[in-house]
This record gives structure tokens, C-alpha cells and sequence, in this order.
């Protein structure tokens, strides 16, 4: 199967973003669906009816499946300011983490370092992922 790589990347980020929407790959064209869990009939209509049928459609993981939820932060901080390790860590306890850590490394001027290195790791898991599943990526 061949697929678009930015198509599948957009469709992870966004089901990781909403737990409510699920997305798949079709085996045979590549072309990735969404699929939110409340729609309209009207949205419905353009939708496969036969996305659940595991022969022809493969589900796409979140990223918290690929290991790219709140463990990524602390990865970040263990390579780029291991002195707040600990205090990284604490945050990733409660609700909200990500919004204070992004805060956090706008504060130590590390936001954009940190876009760069979400982008990266997230990357090679999806590429990782496609190749467990024999995606051909043509992006």
C-alpha cells in the first residue's frame, strides 16, 4: 500500500488531539479517513460505510500508541535542560501538562527547539509504524 506521509501525520495529530475520532488507512488506495464519533447523516453519507471492516481499512494509532504522549516532554528535557528533569517530570502528574511545559520551555527560550524535536520523534514513530505495516510513503 501506498500513502501520503503528511496525509497520515495530519490524521494522527489530529485523533490524538480529539479521543472522540478514530482514522484509517484504506489497504488499497492509501487515502487515510477520519472518522468523528458524533456526525451528521449528511457527513455520514461521505464516509465508506465499511471502515470498520478490518480486510479493507487499517485503524491509525494516536500518538500516545506510538509513545509520543507525555513521556516526549521529559525525553526533551533529559536532552536539552537535564537540569529541570524533575520539575518536568512533576507536571506531566496532573491535568493540563502539556500547556504548562509548553509555557515553561517558552519561558527558558526553548519553544522552538522543542516544536523541532516533537516534530522529529514524531516523525520517525509514524515512519516506524508504516514500516511494521508496509506502507509505502510517496510524500
Amino acid at each position: 500500500m501506498k500513502a501520503k506521509l503528511s496525509d497520515i501525520i495530519d490524521a494522527i495529530n489530529f485523533i490524538s488531539g480529539d479521543s472522540s475520532c478514530k482514522g484509517f488507512i484504506h489497504f488499497e488506495s492509501g487515502k487515510v479517513y477520519l472518522r468523528p464519533e458524533y456526525l451528521s447523516a449528511i457527513d455520514l453519507e461521505k464516509l465508506p460505510s465499511d471502515l470498520n471492516d478490518a480486510d479493507l481499512y487499517l485503524p491509525l494509532p494516536s500518538k500516545n500508541d506510538l509513545g509520543l504522549g507525555s513521556q516526549l516532554p521529559v525525553y526533551f528535557v533529559e536532552e536539552y535542560a537535564a537540569d529541570f528533569y524533575n520539575e518536568v517530570q512533576a507536571m506531566f502528574r496532573h491535568q493540563g501538562a502539556l500547556g504548562r511545559f509548553k509555557d515553561w520551555a517558552d519561558r527558558h527560550q526553548l519553544l522552538a527547539t522543542w516544536y523541532r524535536f516533537e516534530k522529529e520523534c514524531s516523525e520517525k514513530e509514524i515512519k516506524a509504524w508504516c514500516r511494521i505495516h508496509k506502507i509505502s510513503l510517496i510524500d
